[in-house]
């Protein structure tokens, strides 16, 4: 599964090998014939994991982050080419210091039980999220704004102590509904029973969940922009992608987000007739998280001998049949800020990695697992139950590391559990996922020592590994208040060295996922984000 960063998802996790897809930033249908969409059908999606919370606010992970963008909505949303576009808000203007954003919304919309939406929702959502109690990781997004305004219902100011160049991506997040939360203590939002039956105002209604079966959303007739044509999506669970990618052969599902690397070639040749086919680089990576309280983990080069030690090439050509790229620090190849060849590229060195090692005091040991103090050099890497490709790669770093006397020990644990027990709460030592990321290069959420855990030992934003380094603050500081791109880039170039060289990570690939979607859904627009705007999607007759 990959972790979402919701808020940046229009962004978004894809955790999922179901719900983000691949392909060019063409329509899938007929263009210049005149074909006009028809309301009807259904579209039914595969996954490989359970929903946690249907709260745009509070969720960290695709599947829910899936359920979410079709039942909520954010002021802004991003199209094909990355552009963040009008949603809830018609128009914006900031003022010429960039202190002042003023949002004027769409009037004809309405949640799924009939409650006008106001700015007096927008204004609660930012504000729970601001709240000293707010429990969620979003906090150091909303942090530069100092106050929030809703002077008619229409009208939303946000005011900021500095400029802030990735705002408006963090605007994609769904608005709740002011009615249904504004009852409940913002320190007990998980308790409310909205989260597992979600009001929203997006183009579909929750309708009905059975946990490990099938999620049902069904058309909202009172959407406020076109469509809904699809009436019914269902979302049905698979315990891994290979029953996925059966169901998906048999008819049963209609969408796969990322067909297994070493089927791709077989399905492409025998259902062309049935699917598109879409492929493209996927703006998010595969990592093993390091836990920098962890005393293995403390020292620098027995991070920079776990990168030495770990055959990455071959991972990408054994497990990803060549569908993927290397990565060596947090900003992938298809985001204007990625630093590339100025890396340290970390090429597969057993031997360099034992010399690591060695002059950090860690001894082969009788069995052959390297000592140190009395400590062997052992730790569990987590990581979610159903990703064959995963376990692929981790039983390849597992016996690696094990040839320069690390013992990387697998634990394979169902996605909401994981999420609610592990890593939401940050308590691991290591584990192996990915994060999709969204529009914009600032990584603050991920890295900066205040979205760590803080004084009460709750995680505040998703730097679930603690590290922290008072350079590496400095500058996804600055990187948030600098508006020229050029000047970012450079600062994001510097944080990728930084992050290159201490390694929180084990960074291992970008993908290129390849997506299969039933060439019955027409009107369907693909981006690197995946296929979007489903309201306008519809069954071809």
């Amino acid at each position: 599964m990959y972790r979402k960063l919701a808020s940046l998802v229009a962004v978004i996790l894809t955790i999922a090998v179901f719900v983000t897809g691949c392909g060019s930033g063409t329509g899938q249908g007929k263009e210049g014939t005149g074909e006009k969409p028809t309301k009807g059908g259904q579209i039914v999606y595969g996954m490989t994991g359970d929903p946690v919370i249907f709260n745009p606010i509070l969720a960290t992970d695709t599947p829910s982050a899936f359920i979410n963008e079709r039942v909520y909505s954010g002021l802004v949303r991003a199209n094909e080419k990355l552009e963040l576009i009008p949603n809830l808000a018609e128009k914006w203007e900031f003022s010429d210091d960039g202190l002042v954003w003023t949002f004027h919304l769409k009037k004809n919309v309405y949640w799924h039980d009939g409650t006008k939406f106001t700015s007096a929702d927008v204004k609660f959502t930012y504000e729970a999220i601001k709240h000293p109690d707010y429990t969620g990781v979003r906090r150091t997004d909303f942090k530069p704004i100092t106050k929030i305004e809703a002077p008619d219902d229409y009208t939303v100011k946000l005011y900021l102590d500095k400029p802030y160049a990735p705002l408006l991506s963090k605007l994609t997040i769904g608005i709740i509904p002011k009615h249904i939360f504004e009852s409940t203590p913002i320190a007990k939002m998980k308790e409310n029973p909205a989260n597992m039956n979600p009001i929203g105002t997006g183009p579909y209604k929750f309708k009905e969940w059975q946990k490990g079966q099938y999620i049902l959303l069904e058309a909202n007739d009172k959407y406020f922009e076109e469509g809904p044509y699809i009436e019914k999506v269902i979302v049905k669970f698979y315990q891994d992608e290979q029953v996925m990618l059966a169901a998906l052969e048999k008819g049963d599902i209609d969408y796969m987000g990322s067909i297994p690397a070493d089927e791709i070639a077989r399905m492409e040749e025998k259902y062309s007739d049935r699917f598109v086919f879409k492929e493209l680089p996927t703006n998010g990576y595969d990592y093993i998280g390091l836990k920098q309280t962890n005393p293995i983990f403390k020292d620098k080069r027995v991070r920079q001998a776990l990168m030495y030690g770990l055959n990455r090439e071959q991972i990408v050509k054994d497990v990803l049949k060549g569908y993927g790229t290397v990565m060596n620090a947090n900003i992938p190849p298809v985001s204007w800020a990625y630093a590339g060849d100025v890396l340290n590229q970390y090429p597969y060195n057993p031997e360099k990695a034992k010399q690591l090692l060695e002059e950090a005091g860690w001894k082969p040991g009788p069995d052959g697992i390297r000592v140190k103090d009395g400590q062997r050099l052992s730790f569990k890497v987590l990581t979610a139950s159903g990703n064959k490709e995963r376990e692929a790669a981790l039983l390849i770093a597992q016996q690696n590391w094990k040839e320069i006397g690390v013992e990387a020990i697998p634990e394979y644990i169902e996605w909401s559990v994981l999420c609610s027990q592990y890593l939401d709460v940050a308590k691991f030592e290591s584990y192996l996922l990915g994060w999709s990321l969204g529009l914009d290069p600032d990584c603050y959420l991920f890295f900066h020592s205040s979205a760590a855990v803080d004084e009460k030992g709750q995680l505040v934003g998703f730097n679930d590994v603690e590290f922290k380094n008072a350079d590496l603050d400095q500058l996804l500081e600055q990187g948030r208040t600098e508006m020229n791109q050029e000047k970012r880039k450079e600062i994001y170039v510097k944080v990728q060295k930084i992050i290159n060289e201490e390694l929180p990570y084990v960074f291992l690939f970008t993908r290129n996922r390849v997506s299969a979607m039933n060439k019955k859904i027409q009107g369907v627009v693909w981006s690197t984000l995946g296929p979007l705007f489903p309201e306008k999607w519809y069954i071809k007759q």
